[in-house]
C-alpha cells in the first residue's frame, strides 16, 4: 500500500514538473507575440520622437495593430479545434517575424502601406496568442498557468521598457522592429511547448453553441472591456510622464519599474489560484487601477505619477489571469479563452483609438476618465458572469 503511495506521488510530482516546464516555455512563446502590447508606450514615443508622427497618429498605428489581432483571434478561436494549436503557433510566429522585419522602414514608408504590415503583425500575434491560450486552457490548473505567462509577460516588459529608452537614440525605429522580429523568429524553436492535437472534422457548431452561453458572454465582453480601459490610458503613459515634466530616461525607469512589480503580482496568482474565487481578486484589481487613476487626475506632486504607474501595473498582471480564468473554466476546450482574444483584441483596438480622439495637447484628462467609467462598467458584467458559471 505504501508503495503505491509512493508511486502516486512520484508520478504527480513529475506531471507538475512537466506541465511547469511546458507552461515556462510556452508562455515565453506567447509573450513574444505580444511583445508589440507589452512595449507600446515606449513604440508609441518612438514613432513620434524618431519617425515623425504625430500622438493621434501613432496611437492609430497602435489601434490598427490591435485590429489585426482581434481578426486573427476571431479566426482562430471559431475553429481552434479544428486546426493543429502547434501549427497555428508556428503560423502566426512567421506572420510576426515577416511583417514586423517588413515595418524596419517605418519612417521611409507611405503611411498606409506601414499600417498594412502593422495589420498583419498583429493578426500573426493573435494567432500564436492563440495557441498559448489554449494550451493553457487545456492544464489541471489555468489559474497557475495564466499567472506563469503573466509573470513572464510582464517581465519582458520591464525589459523593454526600461532598456529601449537607452537603445532608441542608436537603433531608431528600424532597430525596435529588427528587434521584434528576431525575437519571433528565436521564438519558433519553442513551437514543441505548444500542444498536439489532431483537428475534429466537424463544422463549427460545438465552438458556437459554447460561445453563445450568456455566461461565455458577459466573460468575453467583461474582458475586452478591461483591456479598452487598460490600453486607453496606458496607450499615453510615455507621453503623461512628459506631461508630469520627466524626462526620457525617468519615464523608462518608471515604466520599466511599474511593469517589474506586475511580476510579483502574477506570482500571487499562482500561489493563490483559485482558492478566492474568480470575482474577488477582479474587484481588487478593478479598485486599485481606477484609484491609480484617480491619483494621476488629482495630483499631489511629481511622485503621483511613479505611484500611480506602480499600482496599476501591479493590478494588471494580478487582474487579467481571473479573467483568463473564467473563461479557461467555462470552456476547458479553449474556444471561450481564445475568442476571447478576439474581445481583447477589438478592445485593445478601441481603446487607443478612442484615447486618440479624446487626447488634447499635453491634456489627458478625458482618457484617464473614460478607463475609470469603462472599468465599472466591466466590475457589473463580471459580477453577473462569476455568479451563473455554476449554471452554464
Amino acid at each position: 500500500m505504501r508503495g503505491s503511495m509512493a508511486a502516486l506521488s512520484t508520478i504527480r510530482f513529475h506531471h507538475m514538473t512537466s506541465e511547469t516546464l511546458q507552461t515556462i516555455r510556452v508562455s515565453v512563446l506567447g509573450s513574444v507575440s505580444l511583445m508589440p502590447l507589452l512595449i507600446l508606450p515606449t513604440m508609441v514615443g518612438a514613432l513620434v520622437d524618431y519617425a515623425g508622427f504625430t500622438e493621434a497618429e501613432a496611437g492609430w498605428v497602435a489601434a490598427v495593430g490591435f485590429a489585426g489581432s482581434a481578426l486573427g483571434a476571431i479566426v482562430a478561436g471559431l475553429r481552434i479545434r479544428h486546426f493543429d494549436p502547434r501549427i497555428l503557433g508556428v503560423v502566426g510566429l512567421i506572420f510576426l517575424a515577416v511583417f514586423d522585419a517588413a515595418s524596419i522602414f517605418a519612417g521611409h514608408l507611405p503611411t498606409w502601406l506601414f499600417v498594412t504590415f502593422r495589420f498583419f503583425s498583429g493578426l500573426g500575434g493573435a494567432v500564436a496568442y492563440a495557441a498559448v491560450m489554449a494550451t493553457i486552457a487545456t492544464m489541471s490548473n489555468p489559474e497557475r498557468g495564466y499567472g506563469v505567462f503573466m509573470v513572464l509577460q510582464f517581465g519582458l516588459s520591464a525589459i523593454g521598457l526600461y532598456g529601449l529608452p537607452f537603445l532608441l537614440p542608436v537603433i531608431g525605429v528600424s532597430g525596435l522592429f529588427l528587434i521584434l522580429s528576431a525575437l519571433a523568429v528565436l521564438s519558433l524553436f519553442l513551437r514543441g511547448s505548444v500542444i498536439h492535437r489532431a483537428p475534429v472534422s466537424a463544422g463549427t457548431a460545438v465552438e458556437i453553441h459554447m460561445l453563445l452561453k450568456p455566461v461565455a458572454l458577459l466573460s468575453m465582453f467583461g474582458i475586452g472591456l478591461y483591456e479598452t480601459a487598460n490600453l486607453g490610458y496606458y496607450t499615453y503613459t510615455e507621453r503623461i510622464g512628459v506631461n508630469f515634466g520627466l524626462t526620457d530616461y525617468q519615464i523608462g525607469e518608471v515604466l520599466g519599474l511599474a511593469t517589474l512589480l506586475g511580476v510579483p503580482s502574477a506570482l500571487a496568482v499562482v500561489w493563490m489560484g483559485d482558492r478566492f474565487g474568480q470575482l474577488r481578486p477582479i474587484s481588487a484589481a478593478l479598485l486599485v487601477s481606477i484609484l491609480g487613476l484617480l491619483i494621476l487626475l488629482y495630483p499631489l506632486g511629481p511622485a503621483s505619477y511613479p505611484i500611480a504607474m506602480y499600482m496599476m501595473g501591479a493590478a494588471w498582471a494580478f487582474g487579467l489571469p481571473y479573467f483568463q480564468a473564467v473563461e479557461a473554466r467555462i470552456d476547458p476546450g479553449g474556444s471561450v479563452v481564445v475568442v476571447g482574444g478576439f474581445f481583447t483584441s477589438c478592445g485593445a483596438a478601441v481603446g487607443p483609438a478612442i484615447a486618440a480622439t479624446l487626447v488634447r495637447p499635453d491634456d489627458y484628462d478625458n482618457v484617464l476618465l473614460f478607463a475609470i467609467g469603462v472599468y465599472g462598467v466591466v466590475a457589473v458584467l463580471m459580477t453577473m458572469c462569476t455568479s451563473r458559471i455554476g449554471r452554464a
